[in-house]
């Protein structure tokens, strides 16, 4: 009964947006379910009292939630930028607006990566939602908005000098690309590359996640949006669905609900804003490139998502290669 009201609540929130089209309306209200839950006395449990029920982070309620919540972030963006009065504040705001879309565009794949690794069939939707991601990552990364920051003081990102990286460093990506333009992949080095591009994934998203999630308190509470082993401690039975939480218990009973922002401990974020930069586009070629080598197994090595990709990449790494020779 739960499951089936919190569908509705989601569902009824992502037609008005349609709708109606008010991107702002829609997102508050989304995390709002994400983060409270459902606080309604059920006949199934009503011997129990301030009963709370949350949606798990991999319920695909809550991937629904997610995609809405990129969308409805990347439209608040795009509309904060059409507006011409107080262009600076308007550009600053778009920019957190986009940081808060990525953010969630990476959640999304990663939380779908993770249920592709039970079931196969999801294939075709992951490589689409890797490259969904790897694109507002690069995007965020060529945003106008790091000019803003010099309004607060902060250091304005010098685009060419932060990705002068070598590209061997990014010989995963070459690896990718082989196998895609091969078109054809055996078990066992897929199971590696996947392994490889979860764990790098994994390691430079650590690096710059507090940037991305900025003060989007629901986000705060995803601890890692690729590896979802901080899942695992919860006490509780049920891993994919509804969970029911009694009185003040359910806040520690559930170590992905919401905990106060000083208790969330977040690696070490990069030292400079050059170095969020770069992190950001490597993260987002990766993405990009493991999107494409999915994409080449589901739709083939030649199809309009996978010859997209290759184009991206090649681009970007005709851009390093240019940057690199002007320096």
């Amino acid at each position: 009964m739960a499951d089936r009201r919190l569908s509705e609540c989601i569902d009824d929130v992502i037609s008005e947006y349609l709708s109606v089209g008010d991107p702002e309306s829609c997102r508050d209200k989304l995390e709002k379910i994400l983060t409270q839950g459902l606080n309604e006395q059920l006949e199934v449990i009503k011997e129990k009292s301030d009963s709370k029920f949350m949606l798990h982070p991999l319920n695909d309620h809550s991937l629904k939630a997610y995609t809405t919540l990129a969308s409805a972030y990347k439209v608040c963006a795009s509309d904060l930028l059409s507006v011409d009065s107080e262009i600076d504040r308007n550009q600053l705001n778009a920019f957190d607006m986009s940081r808060t879309s990525a953010a969630y565009s990476l959640l999304l794949a990663g939380a779908t990566h993770h249920l592709f690794n039970s079931e196969s069939s999801l294939i075709g939707s992951v490589a689409n939602l890797w490259i969904g991601a790897g694109e507002s990552l690069l995007f965020l990364s060529r945003s106008s908005g790091w000019s803003m920051c010099v309004n607060l003081g902060l250091i304005v990102p010098n685009l060419a000098s932060a990705i002068k990286f070598k590209w061997s460093k990014s010989s995963l990506i070459d690896r990718i690309r082989t196998y895609i333009s091969n078109g054809q992949i055996n078990s066992s080095d897929f199971e590696n590359v996947s392994s490889e591009f979860i764990n790098y994934a994994s390691n430079i998203t650590h690096k710059v996640w507090g940037f991305l999630i900025s003060d989007c308190h629901f986000l705060r509470s995803c601890k890692d949006p690729i590896n979802f082993s901080w899942l695992m401690s919860t006490k509780s039975s049920c891993t994919m669905g509804v969970e029911v939480c009694v009185s003040k218990s359910y806040k520690t009973d559930m170590s992905y609900t919401h905990e106060p922002e000083n208790s969330i401990n977040i690696c070490e974020e990069p030292t400079s804003t050059d170095d969020v930069v770069a992190c950001l586009l490597l993260l987002g070629l990766h993405c990009l490139a493991y999107g494409g080598l999915l994409g080449s197994i589901c739709y083939g090595p030649h199809s309009h998502e996978v010859s997209h990709v290759q184009n991206v990449l090649d681009r970007e790494k005709n851009f390093v290669l240019h940057s690199r020779e002007e320096s």
